[in-house]
């Protein structure tokens, strides 16, 4: 009897264990501590992330979510290990801009810098003053240095700096370039041998820059950009984002350390106070120590998805850089280019075609009121009783579909359908204008006067038929 009673007890005393058992499994999640996130050089952690982002594959698993993060992927792409982004801001500025960087390219870049005219920390991410080693006697009289006065003055007593914001910015942005280069050569590591600089304005594509990085050799004095010109000088366009090798800025360095820090720095301060611009400046002092800008437009370059010109000049080209591009627009190419990477991996760059596709056909294939598409190629337009003789002669001599096309919509498409080479047109009371390459353009809607815009199909079909054979083109 004793040993029956013994069963049932043991039997009992099972049947608990393994109910407790089961209940430690089933909420585990309550007393088992989460995944500790690995910080890898630099990168913020980031406490959400929505099941919608392209930065993740999202597996559910029982109602639980788990986020794989594919940013490790991107910081051990090719070559990724010896590039430097060097990004310019302003301390007026940096809160807008500088967050949207943050979370998508310098999640990718081992080796990065921050230049702004005021030192911060920002989170953890530390912001050098790219002014510190200006001389006094400038930032403490020239007019260039008012608006970084006023900078440290604002910090000190804790005003809100973004108050600031305005066009004296430019004259003292100017003055950051050339130190930005030395301080950054400085304070890089050894293994890098790519100098990336861009704005907080640019929007850089990381899988199209290694692959043109890779194409290149470092050790070679390499200064590549989308080149301008003022006066005499071809320089590299700082918004769209320029290039300097290490083998570029080992000679600018031993120039400036043969000549003597203060000494060098003291002649290409003077020379900045007379510049207008501070890119320009840099390839002057690029050019001293024979290195001449190897032109790279259009693959790094100035325009914005609503502004370039869709044509043959970009069409089969990698694009690298767009300038002028707000935060939510720096958001959407680095997920575009996410997509492109999860598809083709590493070693297939996108072009400017991919990118029409996936910014701009959708938004062409209709016409649009409200909206202004930059047509620009010709213009009708009908005279007033303030209009000059000259242009009164001009409309007499138009054809009579070009002086209907003023009259409407209609009548403005069918003179664009007139013209052999137009591909689109607006229309807006009293004037036409016709376009020979497609461009998105924007609303208007804000303005008291506002555009309709339309695109021929047909011709916008023809023109991608012709390039449809696209071979990669590296070398424009």
């Amino acid at each position: 009897m004793a040993s029956s009673s013994a069963g049932v007890f043991n039997a009992s005393k099972l049947a608990i264990i393994f109910a407790l058992l089961c209940s430690l499994y089933l909420f585990r999640d309550i007393w088992l501590p989460s995944t500790p996130t690995t910080l890898v050089q630099g990168t913020p952690t980031t406490t959400t992330v929505a099941a919608s982002s392209p930065t993740a594959e999202i597996e559910l698993i029982s109602n639980h979510t788990v986020v794989v993060p594919q940013d490790v992927n991107c910081l051990n792409a090719p070559g990724s290990d010896r590039v430097m982004i060097v990004l310019k801001t302003g301390a007026s500025e940096i809160y807008e801009k500088l967050p949207t960087h943050l979370i998508t390219l310098f999640r990718c870049t081992q080796h990065y810098l921050i230049f702004s005219d005021l030192p911060q920390t920002y989170s953890d991410y530390q912001i050098h003053d790219a002014l510190e080693t200006v001389s006094d006697k400038y930032k403490n009289d020239h007019e260039d240095f008012e608006q970084y006065r006023k900078l440290q003055k604002y910090h000190r007593e804790g005003q809100n700096v973004a108050k600031l914001k305005g066009s004296k910015g430019w004259s003292l942005d100017k003055w950051k370039f050339l130190p930005m280069i030395h301080e950054s050569y400085r304070l890089a590591s050894p293994d890098v041998d790519w100098f990336v600089y861009i704005e907080a304005d640019t929007s850089m594509s990381w899988v199209n820059l290694l692959q043109f990085l890779g194409r290149l050799d470092s050790k070679k004095p390499l200064y590549l950009g989308a080149q301008n010109v003022v006066g005499g000088t071809t320089f590299a366009h700082g918004g769209s984002g320029f290039i300097i090798s290490r083998g570029a800025a080992k000679k600018i360095e031993a120039r400036r350390k043969k000549m003597g820090v203060k000494a060098y720095d003291d002649r290409w301060e003077l020379s900045t106070s007379l510049s207008c611009c501070g890119d320009e400046v840099v390839a002057r002092a690029l050019a001293e120590v024979d290195v001449d800008l190897t032109p790279s437009w259009p693959r790094l370059q100035g325009e914005t998805v609503d502004t370039l010109d869709w044509t043959e000049r970009h069409w089969c080209t990698p694009a690298i850089t767009w300038h002028h591009v707000t935060p939510s627009q720096v958001d959407g190419m680095w997920r575009f280019q996410n997509k492109w990477v999860k598809e083709n991996g590493w070693s297939k760059p996108y072009l400017y075609r991919d990118v029409y596709d996936g910014f701009v056909a959708r938004h062409v294939s209709v016409n649009r009121t409200s909206w202004n598409n930059i047509s620009k190629d010709r213009e009708f337009k009908l005279p007033d009783k303030g209009s000059s003789d000259k242009s009164k002669e001009a409309w007499e001599r138009l054809s009579e579909v070009e002086k209907n096309s003023v009259q409407s919509f209609d009548g403005c498409a069918e003179a664009c359908r007139a013209w052999n080479d137009c591909l689109q047109w607006m229309h807006e009371d009293g004037v036409c204008k016709l376009g020979k390459d497609v461009r998105l353009g924007e609303t208007d809607e804000r303005y008291d006067k506002t555009w309709s815009s339309g695109w021929l199909q047909d011709r916008i079909q023809g023109m991608r038929d012709d390039l449809a054979d696209c071979k990669i083109n590296w070398d424009n």
